[in-house]
């Protein structure tokens, strides 16, 4: 790209003066130029800093014109600042000897007309337009560099937190022992209680300053790299949040540091915390309190209850006003005691006394034991209850016996305060990757934003007011507690005369791949003696809704279950070896209906016979003690596979050995 040509100014009042300079500065150069002209000293300021040709490049201003000399042009262009809007050259008629005062004023040059050459003048023109360019980059640095301290000063000055820079001093051993302040800003001694610091060091502000200071900032200079770190200064009495980090080269030493006091924060801290386990020491203290003074009361309440009881049906019977007395007693002591199991079990709860069973589960079962423990409620107040009909299996992961009080807790409150001749639908909502909710919806009185915001709070028995139903106001805590206790929440809406939804949420379990199909389902008879271990086999088998387990606690009965129920493996808990293990073999060994029936043993030493070649005639399958969810499922899963012939299963090779995994459940 062609660079434009310099436009030049020549402040000159004689047009052949001018026409020399113009032919002068073509010949000496190879650089384009454009030329406009003034004859008076205002006519050329006026053009200069209207731009009314443009921008100019340089003016070549005659020493003395009509209307002014050069140092009143330069005055007049320079309006106060310390250089004129573009280079200046002065051109004399003679010989100036005062050439010092034009470069303060703001020229560039100044040459002799008489003597000047096309080369002289070209090289001060180019020269000036360098000098010039040199001259404003450097007052535009200055001018950022004055902005940038002006910024910085006053950020120095303003923030709260304390700033210095100190230069550390290291002994004779090499270690550092002394700070000297260099600068500090105002917050600093608000920070620290320190004044007039700047030129003294910190042992002779501080005598017994801690060593631990000198060795951070010593690291801090010497590595280069900064340091955090929250510290107590016995000597000052203070503690000390502080981010150090190295100004410059190592070998200035110089370390900058923000810091704020924290004293009255860790005074607070420590406080709270003190607060904190008297807080918690008076709840421990309430919780047993309250743990013993219900146990306390429950006995005589029990005796109380036991006689009225026996009163109630004794010989003779009561005449009818002391039936009415007696139906009192009942009635007030069953509340009390209502009162008090509640209470017992929000406290155990709230002490962390209560000890639940996380493990995989049918929502099923749960669902269809609460509506058979419902039932009767429902049917006797006049309402009408459906529950859902899960079209699969739906396993959640939580303890089945409080998942159960859950749900009775809030279908007994959806009879309770229904309407006359109400209803009351249980629904069920289990989505791929979300937890599984369980929803318990009335056609009640409904209750009101103000009620819902105070709905989980202990002893608070909203819509009391609407009837004569008892209640402690514990039980939706309770459920609330129980329900977050097995990673799940919990929560309603409701609608003012329209009714209320109860809800809460589980953590849904995965299905085992043996179930994700439609195939049909299979029975797993498990012959165990031991209580524990099979226990562990019916939590999972829970986890298998695809299969059924029948049990047998000796060789005989499972033998006699193994021939009439005919089932697709048998889970034997006996050693390979024993004589327990081989008659039962023979047994089933004897009739064609159970003479192909896969064995997985179950005993402590397989782990030792996994590196065994083989196994004994019968055997397809081991699984060792404690057994494992992941192997457990996957022996089954290989015994369940797909006939590959008329009726034959697949051969036992296809079985591995089950090993254990790494999964716990």
């Amino acid at each position: 790209m062609e660079t434009p040509p310099w436009h030049i100014l020549l402040m000159e009042d004689n047009a052949e003066d001018c026409a020399d300079m113009r032919q002068m500065l073509l010949r000496g150069g190879h650089r384009r130029y454009r030329f406009s002209e003034a004859r008076f000293g205002a006519e050329g300021v006026r053009k200069v800093l209207s731009l009314e040709h443009g921008p100019v490049d340089c003016v070549l201003l005659d020493y003395a014109l009509p209307d002014m000399d050069a140092l009143e042009v330069l005055d007049a262009l320079r309006e106060g600042a310390d250089l004129p809007p573009c280079p200046v050259v002065v051109i004399t008629g003679t010989v100036v000897e005062e050439g010092q005062p034009l470069l303060n004023a703001g020229a560039q040059d100044f040459i002799g007309k008489r003597w000047t050459g096309s080369d002289s003048l070209t090289r001060a023109v180019e020269n000036a337009v360098d000098r010039y360019a040199l001259q404003v980059e450097r007052r535009v640095a200055e001018q950022a560099l004055r902005v940038s301290e002006q910024r910085y000063r006053a950020l120095f000055n303003s923030i709260d937190a304390g700033y210095a820079v100190v230069e550390v001093a290291f002994g004779d051993s090499g270690a550092a022992d002394d700070a000297r302040y260099l600068e500090v800003n105002p917050a600093f001694a608000r920070q620290t209680g320190l004044v007039d610091v700047e030129g003294k060091t910190l042992r002779t502000l501080v005598p017994d300053i801690e060593a631990s200071w000198f060795e951070a900032f010593g690291s801090v200079a010497m590595t280069g790299l900064p340091v955090r770190l929250e510290q107590y200064s016995a000597a000052m009495h203070r503690w000390f949040d502080v981010y150090a980090f190295r100004l410059g080269e190592p070998q200035a030493r110089q370390v900058a540091m923000l810091f704020n006091d924290t004293t009255e924060r860790k005074d607070s801290e420590r406080a709270l915390v003190a607060a904190k386990a008297e807080a918690e020491s008076a709840n421990r203290a309430k919780s047993d309190f309250l743990l013993n003074m219900s146990h306390e009361l429950r006995s005589p309440l029990s005796s109380i209850l036991g006689f009225t009881q026996l009163i109630e049906g004794g010989t003779p019977a009561p005449t009818p006003a002391q039936q009415d007395s007696v139906a009192q007693i009942l009635n007030a002591g069953w509340y009390l005691l209502g009162l008090i199991n509640d209470i017992l079990d929000l406290t155990s709860i709230e002490s962390g006394k209560t000890v639940l069973t996380s493990r995989v589960m049918s929502l099923a079962e749960v669902l269809d034991d609460c509506q058979a423990m419902i039932g009767p409620q429902a049917q006797r107040s006049g309402i009408r209850i459906g529950f859902p009909a899960l079209r699969r299996p739906c396993l959640v992961q939580a303890d089945p016996l409080r998942t159960k009080q859950v749900l009775i807790n809030l279908l007994t409150n959806a009879i309770k305060y229904n309407r006359a001749g109400g209803q009351v639908h249980v629904r069920c909502n289990a989505e791929a990757g979300q937890p599984v909710r369980v929803s318990v919806e009335d056609t009640g009185q409904g209750l009101s934003q103000a009620q819902l915001d105070r709905l989980f709070e202990p002893f608070n028995r909203l819509g009391q007011e609407l009837g004569g139903e008892t209640g402690t106001g514990i039980g939706l805590v309770i459920c609330k507690r129980l329900v977050e206790q097995m990673g799940g929440r919990m929560g309603a809406v409701s609608t003012v005369g329209v009714g209320s939804c109860f809800w809460f949420e589980l953590e849904a379990a995965p299905l085992p791949s043996m179930v994700a199909s439609n195939a049909p389902i299979r029975t797993v008879l498990c012959i165990e003696d031991a209580a524990d271990r099979l226990q562990r086999v019916e939590e999972l088998m829970a986890q298998c809704p695809g299969a059924r387990l029948l049990r047998a606690s000796d060789i005989a009965s499972g033998v006699a279950i193994a021939r009439a129920a005919r089932p697709d493996v048998i889970l034997m808990g006996s050693h390979l070896r024993d004589a327990g293990g081989t008659e039962a073999r023979l047994l089933l060994a004897r009739e064609p209906s159970t003479a192909n029936i896969p064995l997985i043993a179950m005993g402590d030493d397989v782990e030792r016979r996994a590196t065994d070649s083989s196994l004994p005639a019968g055997f397809v399958g081991y699984l060792s003690q404690p057994l494992q969810r992941t192997a457990f499922i996957d022996a089954l899963e290989l015994v369940f596979q797909p006939r590959q012939t008329r009726g034959e299963r697949a051969p036992a090779s296809r079985t591995p050995h089950a090993a254990p995994c790494s999964d716990p459940r």
